[in-house]
């Protein structure tokens, strides 16, 4: 190859690269700050009455009358006691741990595998894999922006990449020094505390580790094979422990209701077909963020492994190979996982529930898009070389880098629209807290639609929203009438 070509190459690649990072992190910045203007809604109310009393008797009346998922009653919890203003703040926080996760997990995976990626390029993927999955969120404001649902449903997505890391950096340290045994403890009570999330996340935690157990069984053979036996097996018991916790609740009277469960085999057959379907659906609704989903890994492991760098191994090719069949099936299957709680409760579920489903499919995109551009870029005929494709990929991957603008666009259009929401509720919050003031306990305040499926104070002052608001304000009642 003409050297001036392969000097273009060399330095296009990592503008292509720094300009993919730049822009996914900035509509990142946008949903981040989008989230200051996040406020009470709905279930939010409802834990005041529970941090009156301390912690575990709170944590026990939850789990015993009102849900049977413990951890995200700690995360509600814990963020009302340092304030209630914090529920503003959890999105940016949440998106940040979630970058820093997901980049941890990313950089153990590398070096465990020898062959560790620059910095540069890990960094640029993972704001490609939170920007897909957010932006591709079913209900993007009920997973970030009502602090009920982002406990439940993103943050132990957010939590689980460092699980991972932890697992992989114990098991990659035990090649120079024995892991301490502390180590195992530690692992089963952050699995067990990550399951307890909810069910969803806790099969598909039972899932991954599952396949971890085999896959160390069957292929591992490093010296540091029984190590990785022990934190899995520990960390498998931790996530099953939350699970069985979660069964017998008896909270779970309250929210299944009378109805009789469906059958194994009806269970199993909807939740295989409720996952198609969501698939099928996903392709239809979104072609173009799944278009790119998958055009721009591709784009960045063709330029990483394309020529100059060595070509892979034939042990290597097959491996890829191999991954290329298993990552659809696989990704399938976690998003069935994450779907058989909702349909054992008799629905399809809701769209807050379908978060993890959807990050299941774009992670399982963009693996299968890198493996695609890594084994494309084996091909090395002189045609290659004459149209100098690890150039134009370059150049392509630069143009696409531009996609994320478009979302970039519209969330800046939501701004002025959150800012106003903020500002009514914290108008009748000042309304209510006056009020109070002078001695009313009966309040009547104005009202303002619910937003994106979320419930919003109702007229009627024994709705449950209305009860949770009223003890949240320590009033008697409080209705909600549209201004005239």
């Amino acid at each position: 190859m003409p050297k001036p070509k392969q000097k273009s190459t060399f330095t296009f690649f990592p503008f292509s690269i720094w300009l993919t990072a730049t822009f996914s992190a900035f509509v990142l910045s946008i949903y981040a700050y989008l989230g200051t203007f996040s406020r009470h809604l709905a279930d939010d109310y409802c834990a005041v009455d529970f941090i009156k009393k301390d912690f575990f008797t709170a944590l026990w009346i939850n789990y015993t009358n009102v849900s049977d998922r413990f951890s995200n009653f700690m995360l509600i919890t814990f963020s009302e006691v340092v304030g209630p203003q914090t529920i503003a703040v959890l999105p940016a926080l949440m998106i940040t741990l979630w970058v820093i996760g997901i980049a941890w997990l990313l950089y153990e995976a590398s070096r465990f595998s020898g062959k560790a990626w620059d910095r540069t390029i890990i960094l640029t993927l993972t704001f490609l894999l939170v920007f897909f999955a957010l932006l591709q969120a079913p209900n993007r404001f009920q997973i970030l922006y009502w602090r009920s649902s982002l406990a439940t449903h993103f943050a132990p997505l957010v939590f689980m990449p460092y699980l991972a890391a932890s697992i992989l950096r114990s098991i990659f340290a035990a090649e120079k020094k024995p892991t301490a045994f502390w180590d195992y403890p530690l692992i089963f009570f952050f699995s067990f505390i990550l399951g307890g999330f909810s069910e969803p996340t806790a099969l598909v935690i039972i899932s991954l580790l599952a396949l971890a157990i085999f896959s160390t069984w069957l292929w591992m053979t490093r010296p540091t094979r029984g190590t990785a036996f022990s934190l899995l097996l520990w960390s498998f018991a931790g996530a099953v422990l939350a699970l069985v916790v979660m069964a017998i609740s008896p909270a779970n009277a309250f929210r299944l209701g009378n109805a009789p469960p469906p059958t194994i085999s009806l269970l199993i057959s909807r939740s295989f077909s409720y996952g198609f379907d969501f698939i099928l659906s996903s392709f239809r609704t979104l072609p173009l963020p799944t278009l790119f989903t998958v055009l721009m890994p591709f784009l960045i492991f063709y330029n990483l492994y394309a020529s100059p760098i060595p070509a892979l191994t034939p042990a290597q090719r097959k491996l890829a190979s191999i991954m290329l069949a298993v990552i659809p099936i696989l990704s399938y299957l976690l998003i069935v996982a994450s779907f058989l709680p909702s349909v054992y409760g008799q629905s399809f579920p809701v769209e807050r529930a379908r978060f993890t489903g959807q990050l299941s499919l774009v992670t399982g995109l963009m693996i299968e898009a890198a493996l695609l551009g890594s084994l494309s870029a084996q091909i090395r005929s002189r045609i290659t070389e004459i149209l100098n494709l690890k150039l134009i990929s370059a150049i392509l991957l630069a143009v696409a880098a531009l996609y994320p603008l478009r979302a970039a666009g519209l969330a800046l259009a939501d701004i002025p629209v959150y800012q106003t929401r903020a500002e009514a509720w914290d108008t009748r919050e000042a309304q209510i807290y006056k009020l109070r003031a002078q001695g009313q306990t009966d309040l009547i305040v104005f009202q303002f639609d619910g937003v994106e499926g979320v419930k919003e104070m109702d007229v009627n002052a024994n709705h449950w929203v209305n009860r949770c608001a009223a003890k949240y304000y320590q009033v008697d009642t409080i209705r909600a009438i549209p201004n005239k």
